[in-house]
């Protein structure tokens, strides 16, 4: 296989910056798109076939792979789908809004029994700045790495019916940091304790979620981990990251159009943040579906798997949990066998 024949699944915001990236994917041929909205899909991509529904494109056997860029509420149905059509799936964050593990690694288990891949869509793992923390932890002995903390605070406050859709502030955001604070330590989390509330908004008490959250994290031998978040920031897109122990300190800071730094005898001035996730991970969103590409096309397993998400929403499922009863939650850090 010298091209991975694609199938999109969605073309909504987070789906459009996927088939941009597509179209400049050599190792990838973009077949078909389905979307609901198939009347903008046509009009914005006249050179690729567009069906209404998912059903449509799975059925056409030329397709090897498909992307999953739909809200989070559908994922684990259109897995099913797909792995039962023979595709393999890339599939956005997290596997599903499902509250039972169970329930999760039996979808993991029906995609393996298939003989197809699933590839989840943690992007920020694939990040520039946090592969070379990534490459500087792995030089280090386990027991040097002591704390990771991570900031992660977006500008815009989202509508309630995405929330719903997608999934409370935990399970649509925090997800990410939980999965990049186990890919950097290399070690599973035992413990989670979480406060949150809203400091910003507070009708989001309306739909059970929050937009303020301080999570402490306990890794399987002590080492710790601190996550920040906000659902807005006025400054920017902020998005941080340090790793400290007995080496030293890795530090990823936020990145703009200019990291120029400019001083007077008045003050110090530097450019705010990109504004978006989509300015500021553009980068890692192209290299994970090239990594997905090649991985299927080399015949290897793919870098992120249903594994990960497994363990994420593990987390993500007792912070919820921790949020509640205002306690810290013990976590199962036995990686299941699928």
């Amino acid at each position: 296989m010298d091209k991975l024949k694609l199938g999109v699944i969605g073309a909504g915001r987070v789906g459009q910056i996927h088939i941009e990236n597509i179209f400049t994917i050599p190792t990838i041929e973009l077949v078909g798109i389905a979307d609901a909205n198939i009347a903008m899909i046509q009009e914005k991509y006249p050179t690729v076939k567009c069906y209404k529904t998912a059903d449509e494109l799975l059925a056409v056997e030329d397709i090897a792979a498909v992307c999953i860029f739909t809200s989070t509420d559908t994922h684990e149905e259109l897995c099913l789908k797909a792995a039962r059509a023979g595709k393999h799936i890339f599939c956005e964050k997290p596997l599903s809004m499902s509250l039972d593990e169970v329930k999760n690694i039996q979808i993991l288990k029906e995609i393996k029994a298939q003989r197809v891949q699933i590839q989840i869509g943690f992007n920020r793992r694939f990040d520039t700045q946090f592969s070379e923390i990534k490459a500087k932890a792995i030089e280090q002995l386990p027991e040097n790495l002591q704390v990771v903390k991570i900031t992660s605070r977006d500008p815009d406050l989202l509508p309630h019916a995405l929330i719903k859709r997608i999934g409370g502030l935990i399970f649509d955001f925090t997800m990410h940091d939980f999965d990049m604070a186990r890919f950097i330590m290399g070690k599973n989390i035992q413990e989670v304790f979480v406060k949150g509330d809203t400091l910003i908004d507070p009708t989001l008490r309306e739909i059970d979620d929050i937009d303020t959250l301080i999570a402490v994290l306990t890794f399987e031998d002590g080492s710790f981990g601190i996550i920040d978040n906000s659902r807005k920031a006025v400054y920017g897109y902020d998005q941080r990251l340090e790793l400290f122990g007995s080496f030293g300190m890795f530090k990823a800071e936020n990145i703009s159009d200019s990291m120029v730094e400019a001083y007077s005898e008045l003050d110090m001035t530097r450019k705010n943040p990109y504004p978006n996730f989509a300015q500021r991970y553009r980068q890692a969103y192209h290299a994970e579906l090239v990594e997905f590409a090649d991985s299927l096309i080399e015949g290897r397993e793919v870098p992120v798997s249903g594994i990960d998400a497994i363990m994420a929403q593990r987390v993500a499922i007792a912070a919820e949990e921790s949020l509640k009863t205002g306690k810290p939650i013990k976590i199962n850090t036995e990686v299941p066998l699928i």
